[in-house]
């Protein structure tokens, strides 16, 4: 890890929403690269030259989700987005959303950031993450396996409601802050 950045989590309001609604666009087209040819996924790249990627609204509105910024000093570098519930009835936690921006990614910013939420959130957790997404993959499993010390589980299962690609990597760990 890079000790020159200082990665902070800061929690999002909701004068926040556009900034990370304009960040999905990003989101959206960094899943392009390994997503975009998933069999019967629209990745296209649309004719207004804009994704509009999912609503994180929820996020901003409901009271088990929670929005962060991620910063690396006091410039954006992308944020995190947790909801309470997942695949297994006893999970806590789940990272619903997850994006730092081109710039600082390789750079241990996003690992610092997961850390950052996950002391925040102690519990039973889930990271769920699309199989085609091998950039992701590789990551969360380096990210969960390192703080965890390898206790964690790794499965494929079909989680997702999207029934042209429902199976999903879930990662699954417990926190427990001392």
């Amino acid at each position: 890890m890079n000790n020159e950045f200082k990665t902070k989590l800061i929690k999002a309001s909701m004068d926040s929403y556009p900034i990370v609604k304009n960040m999905v666009r990003f989101y959206c087209y960094d899943m392009s690269r390994t997503c975009g040819f998933v069999e019967d996924w629209d990745w296209s790249f649309p004719e207004n030259g804009l994704y509009e990627g999912c609503d994180v609204k929820p996020y901003f509105e409901n009271k088990d989700h929670y929005a962060f910024l991620i910063k690396v000093g006091d410039e954006l570098a992308g944020f995190a987005l947790i909801h309470k519930g997942g695949s297994n009835p006893n999970t806590n936690w789940n990272m619903g959303e997850f994006f730092i921006v081109a710039k600082f990614q390789g750079k241990g910013i996003g690992k610092q950031a997961a850390h950052l939420a996950w002391q925040q959130f102690p519990g039973h957790w889930e990271v769920t993450v699309i199989p085609e997404n091998t950039p992701a993959l590789a990551f969360w499993r380096k990210c969960v396996n390192e703080y965890t010390n390898a206790k964690c589980t790794e499965e494929i299962k079909p989680i997702h409601p999207n029934a042209r690609q429902p199976n999903r990597y879930v990662f699954s760990f417990n926190i427990v802050i001392a």
